[in-house]
């Protein structure tokens, strides 16, 4: 253990509504402008993959026009938007995600700062009982030196 004297500044971070939002609108931002947002249809021949387009786009799907489609041999591909519905249920499994994440990180920051109160209250435990046992030495060792000054006259040597 270091002899840096533990601290504690402050106190454990609590709930607050502006950095759920914070956290939600970071996790929303990421989630609509990447691919989670998004579904990529890739077949290997050109018939099976409009169909799929086809059948996707009945069901609510977009094309995403900031992803390329390709149309290689033996390599079909497009991003499609997801429809709102989906969109909808994957904002509310992201509010479930961010709220366990932001509860979970609130409460190891609470254990944190008990186990800090913890190692400082048990260091100036420690500091204290030092310091008592220093005291309690240093009045016994007067007492015994007041002893042995006691049994023995001081030494005479003629001149």
């Amino acid at each position: 253990m270091s002899n840096e004297k533990i601290k504690i500044n402050g106190v454990p971070p609590k709930w607050s509504d502006d950095e759920y939002e914070q956290r939600m609108d970071r996790e929303l931002h990421a989630y609509r402008h990447t691919a989670q947002s998004r579904e990529m249809i890739r077949k290997d021949l050109p018939h099976q993959f409009l169909e799929i387009v086809a059948e996707k786009v009945g069901l609510g799907y977009q094309v995403c026009n900031k992803y390329p489609v390709t149309f290689e041999s033996l390599n079909y591909n497009c991003y499609l938007i997801k429809p709102t519905s989906m969109q909808e249920e994957d904002i509310v499994a992201i509010r479930t995600k961010v709220k366990e994440e932001y509860t979970e990180w609130l409460r190891s920051e609470h254990t944190r700062y008990q186990d800090l109160l913890r190692q400082q209250l048990i260091q100036t435990q420690k500091e204290k009982e030092a310091k008592a046992l220093r005291e309690k030495e240093a009045k016994q060792l007067a007492e015994i030196e007041k002893q042995v000054q006691a049994c023995y006259t001081p030494l005479e040597i003629p001149e």
